[in-house]
């Protein structure tokens, strides 16, 4: 900063005096030899003084990933080896094991600005064994929809359909169908609690309208601690199946639950999972079968 120095003020009467004037020059040569010794001080003080900090950045962004596939999307997939294939708590597969893959590709939609969209599609496949047999071997099912992400992605608001179909199968079946609905998950960090409803306007086997509802919370055992690479979670849901035409569905209305661990080793998902239904032996599948009896399930998956 300048500072600003005043001439000054001539007295005049003490110009006539010499020692006056002497004694001025002295005062004004000790006045000089003050100051540079205040400006050197003050300028060593300028020099040894840390400037103030800046005001603290925000915290940066964690990484994205880096898409795998085109149009900056990312292609996710899924391995599994299970013990039996149980779908809405019915045994697919005969109480048998079955083997099951999918692919799925999401791309994110940034003209969208109000919160993270993206579109997604894919299929995901299983082997299967019906009773009574009308040639089918595997379940195809395609997969479309939209996601919206708020707070932060916690909260996941999914709209979409799937197509069940079933090649090779006899058309007199009548197996292959569409449904309808979303999901909606939030994740609180110590759970994530999801709810979903899908609708059938003409179910499996020409049943008629199908309503499905189900609710699943998963809690991380973060407290379980054996390695970086090793984690543990939790997961239980129930869900209740209505047809319009039960005799054509040969089931009648019913509850599912289940509830299960998975352990994560080295990106290998081993989980062990009990599953019940509220459906007798007298009538499941039509009566004398025990594909919705309770049991427990092992499978093993790896995703990419």
């Amino acid at each position: 900063m300048e500072t600003a120095c005043k001439a000054p003020v001539i007295d005049r009467a003490a110009v006539a005096s010499p020692c006056l004037c002497e004694g001025k020059m002295v005062i004004k040569r000790l006045s000089a030899a003050l100051m540079a010794v205040a400006l050197w001080g003050g300028a060593a003080i300028a020099q040894t003084t840390p400037a103030p900090a800046p005001a603290a950045a925000p915290a940066p962004e964690p990484p994205k990933p880096d898409p795998t596939g085109p149009f900056g999307g990312s292609i996710t997939g899924i391995v599994t080896l299970t013990s039996d294939y149980r779908f809405r708590g019915i045994s697919q597969s005969k109480n048998d094991p079955a083997i099951q893959g999918g692919l799925t590709y999401e791309v994110p939609l940034p003209f969208i600005g109000f919160a993270p969209v993206s579109i997604y599609g894919g299929f995901w496949g299983s082997s299967i064994n019906f009773s009574p047999d009308v040639d089918e071997s595997i379940e195809l099912d395609m997969v479309a929809g939209v996601k919206f992400k708020f707070l932060q992605e916690k909260l996941v608001l999914d709209l979409g359909w799937i197509g069940y179909r079933y090649p090779g199968s006899m058309k007199s079946a009548h197996l292959a169908y569409d449904e309808f609905g979303g999901s909606l998950s939030y994740d609180f960090g110590f759970a994530t609690l999801a709810g979903q409803v899908r609708y059938s306007p003409n179910f499996v086997a020409h049943s008629g309208d199908a309503w499905y509802k189900q609710a699943m919370l998963t809690v991380p055992l973060d407290f379980i601690k054996i390695s970086e690479k090793v984690s543990f979670k939790m997961f239980g849901g129930i869900g209740h199946q209505a047809v319009q035409r039960n005799a054509r569905f040969a089931n009648p209305d019913y509850w599912e639950w289940q509830i299960g661990l998975v352990a994560t080793i080295y990106g290998v998902d081993f989980g062990v999972t009990y599953v019940d239904t509220d459906i007798s032996k007298r009538r499941c599948n039509g009566g004398g079968f025990n594909y919705c009896a309770p049991r427990a399930i092992f499978s093993i998956s790896k995703s990419f």
